[in-house]
């Protein structure tokens, strides 16, 4: 019993090797020889106590099995959750005993805990935010459309201007024949009068249609202006718009990042 003796001198040490809080237990087979309680985990196990008292737990399990024994337990039984290991102790391939510690599990289930919540508030996010880039991906489409109807607007104010030349250069045309005709009505005497009445309304109908070709002219150019602007400003909102778009990505990758993560430390054990 030499080993058995060994472990109770030096289970004090052994207690503080442990990261959390933990109690420890050593008993050879028939009896407890040592227990040390821990901070948060105590459960009062005299020494002296009889091994038989122990069935269905690690510590007995150990010592059958001759295996090392691991189960986690919630916080029910002492007010904090913790894992119960068993070691059998063993000489010339004989069970002569066993150590049993008790850590505290309370860090990893808050952990746990906390990772789980984590993982629920990104689902939410995730959620979120892919309605976002779905939302920013529509508009980007529709103001890649309107982008295409200015563009449409704009070709046909510049197809009207070709019109709008046309009039005008007809309104000279016809403003300079009224002239020549009036000219030779006035050469004509009495017989031209006629004509120079006709030739005065030509005159007329082209100086009139002149300045109706240049006002609608002066009107369209105003109107090419302001759809220019507007083609500019949609095409900077669909730029950001697009940029939106591209950072929600982003984002919602990060977000798998992190749920993957949350996910991993939710299941550490």
């Amino acid at each position: 019993m030499e080993k058995m003796e060994q472990l109770q001198n030096v289970l004090d040490l052994i207690q503080h090797t442990y990261a959390e809080d933990a109690a420890l237990v050593l008993a050879d087979t028939d009896k407890v020889l040592a227990y040390l309680p821990g901070k948060t985990v105590d459960l009062k196990i005299p020494v002296g106590a009889s091994v038989e008292n122990f069935k269905g737990t690690v510590s007995y399990t150990a010592m059958e099995t001759k295996k090392v024994q691991r189960e986690e337990r919630g916080a029910q039984n002492f007010g904090v959750p913790y894992i119960s290991t068993a070691v059998p102790i063993m000489e010339d391939d004989q069970v002569i005993g066993v150590m049993a510690s008790l850590t505290s599990n309370n860090r990893n289930i808050k952990l746990q805990e906390g990772a789980q919540e984590l993982s629920s508030l990104v689902e939410e996010m995730t959620a979120t935010s892919e309605e976002v880039t779905r939302s920013a991906e529509g508009t980007t489409e529709r103001l890649d459309q309107l982008a295409e109807h200015t563009l449409t607007m704009l070709n046909e104010i510049e197809s009207s201007f070709q019109i709008l030349t046309s009039v005008k250069h007809i309104a000279d045309q016809s403003h300079l024949l009224g002239l020549n005709a009036a000219i030779e009505a006035a050469r004509a005497g009495d017989e031209g009068r006629g004509f120079g009445v006709v030739a005065t309304e030509i005159r007329k109908l082209g100086a009139t249609s002149g300045d109706l070709a240049n006002h609608i002219h002066e009107q369209m150019e105003a109107m090419k202006q302001s759809i220019t602007q507007m083609n500019q400003s949609v095409q900077d909102i669909r730029e950001f718009a697009r940029h939106q778009a591209l950072s929600m990505q982003e984002l919602n990758r990060a977000y798998v990042h992190i749920a993957g993560t949350a996910n991993d430390l939710s299941n550490l054990h």
